[in-house]
């Protein structure tokens, strides 16, 4: 199966259309109450500068940075992405800082910096604005919002105390800041690991940092963004754990993460995530089974776990997922079989359980209730038994792949009925019977592949009778593979008027005649030589079965022969 094509889509940035105030206020916001700073925090020297004041009260006030990671003493003391972010907002910026500035919209400037540094931000693709003396709301792939938050702010300045802070105030006031609310980074070459501070964005509702070269793990602080809604970290080289915490972001409607190194079990705190559309973690390394927890994402619409090393049953409350429209769970050790529950997911329309270990049958019950599905892949399983008549009531059915497993019976014979199906692909079976007639209403279909059902070349299965007339109206053909079946009677003629047809494969049936002179004769101006890259047939050996001078591959028949009257037929 292919992986799911879309990728996140880049939303228009909504930045507010007031522009940013960097002026104090005229009159300072008085608070209630004085409350005294923690004592924990560091205390500002008598030389501080206002700015470095301002830095000094945020970071003690919001404890976003270990205090191992800067120092205010010396500004080349470390090499770290918080010293750095320090060292450029007291030293190159300019924007004002002051003891009327929000301690919220410093610490916000700092952790971008931060942000920057961490992520080898001097190397960034069309980002020219970040690390400038300009409002941080402007930098490219920052947006901000005009949004009600805490108005903590250093204090007042005695001015007759020879510059001393007469009292470092905090107070619980609010104010409307221009607050970063969308931080949109694809495909710019960040590398390295996520800061801690990326903490400071409590109000981010999307936070797009896919296509990049992020490693390391997620820091833990980032299941603390109660307000974001589009997690998109996807085409990177993160690894570790996605932890239980990530129930806590109760308002993620997208969450995309393959392309990692994610490892360990999916995280039970998925169920917490009532608002969830899409969880997409393919082609990773998560292990275990299926959370059964999982049954409680009531919003989810789009199941991607693909590719991964599950091991596990499909547990039946995954059938209470009735918003469901897309499960690809392929490329798993999934075992058992599908579990009755899952009449309830009449939603869906693309389901792929292709390469697991799934047995027993599928049932008319349950497929009869997918009213909505337009693509089926199960290819690669053991599911045995027969292929149910309700695909063939599928009105939306465009796509069904049921190669390589063990089913048995015929192919039902409404099936492609709807005249929607472009796509059927029944190859390594041990089908039998004719080929279904309700084809012959799917006009538009694309590949019909019904080979190898006699696996075992012994003529106990495969299907038999004639190769239908209809086919020839297949004008968008593109593959018609029959070979290892017992069909009999001629080729039809009318195949030769296919000029899509790419891989043609008649062998090992009990086919006789000649291969249609249209595929071989150049001299006939339709004829389909040009674009066929594989015909094959029985016309190998002495006697030929069939005649063809233009077969990429003559086989030489291997089919037992029909039996006679004398043998009991």
């Amino acid at each position: 199966s292919e992986a799911p094509s879309e990728a996140p889509s880049e939303a228009p940035s909504e930045a507010s259309s007031e522009a940013p105030s960097d002026a104090p206020s005229d009159v300072p916001t008085l608070p209630p109450a004085a409350t005294p700073i923690p004592s924990s925090a560091p205390s500002a020297s008598p030389t501080m500068d206002i700015r470095t004041q301002v830095l000094d009260a945020t970071l003690s006030f919001s404890g976003i940075s270990d205090p191992s990671t800067f120092s205010f003493s010396d500004m080349d003391a470390l090499g770290t992405p918080q010293q750095s972010a320090l060292k450029f907002l007291l030293a190159d910026d300019s924007i004002l800082l002051d003891e009327n500035t929000p301690l919220i919209l410093a610490c916000q400037r700092y952790s971008l910096m931060t942000m920057f540094f961490s992520l080898n931000g001097e190397e960034w693709e069309g980002t020219p604005t970040w690390a400038t003396s300009t409002d941080e709301c402007t930098w490219e792939g920052i947006t901000c919002t005009e949004t009600l938050v805490d108005a903590t702010t250093l204090g007042t300045l005695d001015a007759s105390s020879s510059g001393r802070l007469r009292q470092r105030q905090l107070h619980d006031e609010t104010t409307m800041e221009r607050i970063v609310t969308k931080i949109k980074l694809p495909d710019k070459n960040l590398a390295g690991s996520i800061p801690n501070e990326i903490m400071a964005f409590e109000h981010v509702t999307d936070l797009h940092l896919f296509k990049n070269g992020l490693t390391g793990r997620l820091p833990e602080s980032i299941y603390n963004l109660a307000n974001l809604q589009r997690l998109y970290l996807d085409d990177n080289d993160l690894r570790g754990f996605i932890s239980d915490d990530i129930g806590k972001l109760e308002n993620l409607e997208d969450v995309t993460l393959y392309g990692n190194q994610f490892s360990g079990s999916l995280p039970k705190g998925l169920s917490k995530l009532k608002k969830l559309n899409r969880f997409w973690a393919s082609s990773m390394f998560f292990t275990g089974s299926l959370p059964t927890e999982m049954g409680d994402m009531e919003s989810l619409k789009n199941l991607f776990i693909e590719n991964n090393q599950l091991v596990s049953q499909i547990p039946s409350e995954m059938g209470q997922l009735e918003n469901l429209r897309d499960l690809r769970i392929f490329g798993n050790i999934l075992t058992g079989d599908i579990p009755a529950t899952f009449s309830n997911l009449v939603n869906l329309e693309t389901f792929y359980m292709d390469s697991c270990q799934l047995r027993g049958g599928l049932t008319d019950d349950v497929v009869r209730n997918w009213v909505k599905l337009a693509d089926f892949q199960a290819f690669g399983n053991n599911f045995a038994g027969r292929i149910p008549d309700a695909f063939g009531e599928l009105e939306n059915l465009k796509v069904i792949n049921l190669a390589e497993n063990l089913l048995f019976g015929e192919i039902p014979q409404n099936l492609g009925a709807s005249g929607n199906l472009q796509s059927l692909v029944v190859r390594n079976n041990r089908l039998t019977g004719p080929i279904p007639q309700g084809l012959a209403a799917s006009t538009g279909i694309l590949n019909i592949n019904l080979s190898e059902n006699d696996p075992d070349n012994d003529g106990s299965s495969g299907l038999d009778g004639e190769i239908p007339e209809f086919f020839g109206t297949f004008s968008s053909l593109r593959w018609l593979k029959l070979h290892g079946n017992r069909l009999q009677g001629e080729i039809p003629a009318s195949l030769s008027d296919l000029s899509s047809l790419v891989r043609l494969t008649f062998h090992n049936n009990r086919l006789q005649g000649e291969v249609p002179s249209g595929f071989c004769d150049e001299n006939i101006p339709t004829n389909t030589r040009s674009s066929i890259k594989n015909l094959t047939a029985d016309c190998g050996g002495d006697p030929r079965e069939i005649e063809c001078s233009c077969c990429t591959l003559c086989v030489v028949e291997t089919v037992p022969a029909l039996p006679s009257r004398s043998d009991g037929a």
